[in-house]
């Protein structure tokens, strides 16, 4: 997925911030080729949005009937979503979305402190004063949305801060596996405490990264990226059963 595709579908799913409704934040899917694919890109940000919570069970039945599209193409996208770890199946046309135990997310959370600072230091080449102001720009938008308590919305745009470094790195192979480890604890995310978030402790976070990237600093910015995984980390794990 391209920046300019990944920006339009973001877009899409910010544009009702104040509703939870699946319906609402979905959307509907306009007809037209790949159709499931469509369909996947929405279902995919609306799992890292938090619009379902962990161990909720959502059908293929309802999702067709809120996007306005036939029954396949929805299945279709869900089994993919499935395949990639991000739903589990639990029945013919019913999916769950996955409570991770506290070891399987430490796990998760490894991998990422390990490819996602080696995503950003093949980044930096790329990082421009326009790119910088972006940042800024995501970072502040975040800390509006976590004091006006709209917690899913930035995790929404915490998503798209990290995801806007990784993919001026260029490598196509790193990026997939880091929006699939995404995508797999994206739901777990929404289980961030309230005091943690109201701290603006990944506001904060996000300041150092953006400073150690505008000084050039490249062991800086691994480390700034590294802290910021473990400092939600630790406070997910908290959540989270054995």
């Amino acid at each position: 997925m391209g920046i300019e595709q990944r920006k339009a579908l973001m877009a899409a799913l910010t544009a009702e911030e104040d509703s939870k409704d699946p319906a609402t934040v979905i959307g509907t899917v306009s007809r037209g080729s790949t159709l499931t694919d469509k369909v996947y890109d929405r279902l995919r940000l609306a799992l890292l949005r938090g619009v379902w919570e962990p161990g909720q069970k959502i059908t293929a039945r309802s999702l067709s009937r809120d996007m306005e599209v036939s029954l396949t193409p929805v299945r279709e996208a869900m089994m993919r979503l499935a395949n990639e770890a991000a739903l589990e199946v639990s029945g013919t046309r019913t999916f769950l979305v996955p409570l991770l135990s506290r070891s399987k997310y430490q796990e998760v959370v490894g991998i990422r402190m390990a490819l996602e600072p080696l995503a950003t230091e093949a980044a930096m080449p790329f990082i421009t004063a326009k790119v910088l102001d972006h940042l800024e720009a995501l970072n502040e938008r975040m800390k509006a949305l976590i004091e006006a308590e709209k917690f899913n919305e930035a995790l929404q745009i915490d998503s798209e801060f990290h995801h806007t470094i990784y993919e001026l790195a260029d490598q196509d192979v790193l990026k997939n596996i880091i929006d699939a480890l995404w995508l797999r604890v994206g739901p777990t995310r929404t289980l961030l405490s309230h005091t943690y978030r109201r701290r603006l402790v990944g506001y904060m976070n996000h300041k150092t990264i953006i400073a150690a990237l505008r000084s050039g600093d490249v062991q800086a910015s691994r480390a700034a990226v590294v802290h910021d995984i473990s400092a939600g980390a630790q406070n997910l794990c908290l959540a989270l059963k054995d």
